[in-house]
């Protein structure tokens, strides 16, 4: 190593130096960027890189050890293992750690595994209507999710509707906010029955 990689300060005279080559390389090329072919050559040629893409893929479960010593054997260039690993990598080419892998020991495997519900399990979905003055009889929703549809042909038409008509002009629907409840279509339906919804 060099005294000055080693060093983090730079003196005077080194410092206007580095300044000074900076600033000649600007005026003659007008940019202070640096030359290309500047730097340390690389090992490998781009057909090297592309023999070490090739040979990877061709053998998938290969090292970066052994594809260094195919690249030995074929061209006779002599690559360190990170720097196989850099071409690949640089060329797109990673390794499978990224994967998922299902495993197929006694816990995960399919003859074994008794599956069940958590929390419990299920539950049901029921529906009512309460106030001050009475109470409406509980509806079981069956047969899959409550859509706006059959919320609005199982529960308002024959439950909400006969209801608000014995309460009287006083009647306010409070329901929550779940989206069935709230779609154009159950809007649309409740304003046509003239039936107050509290918001």
């Amino acid at each position: 190593m060099s005294t000055m990689s080693l060093r983090s300060h730079l003196t005077d005279s080194e410092a206007w130096r580095v300044v000074g080559r900076i600033w000649n390389r600007f005026l003659e090329t007008g940019s202070a960027g640096r030359i290309p072919g500047q730097g340390r050559r690389r090992t490998t040629t781009p057909n090297e890189d592309r023999y070490l893409v090739l040979t990877a893929r061709r053998h998938r479960n290969i090292n970066a050890t052994l594809l260094q010593q195919h690249l030995r054997s074929a061209t006779g260039t002599k690559v360190s293992t990170q720097t196989a690993r850099n071409r690949l990598h640089g060329l797109g080419v990673f390794s499978s750690g990224g994967t998922v892998k299902i495993l197929r020991s006694c816990r995960n495997n399919p003859a074994f595994v008794h599956e069940s519900v958590r929390f419990g399990g299920g539950g049901v979905l029921v529906y009512g209507g309460i106030s001050v003055d009475g109470r409406t009889d509980l509806y079981i929703i069956r047969d899959g999710p409550l859509t706006a549809r059959r919320y609005r042909d199982e529960i308002l038409k024959p439950t909400v509707v006969s209801y608000s008509s014995a309460i009287g002009d006083y009647f306010i629907l409070m329901d929550d906010n779940c989206r069935p409840h709230r779609v154009n279509l159950v809007e649309d339906f409740l304003f046509e029955e003239g039936i107050v919804r509290m918001e």
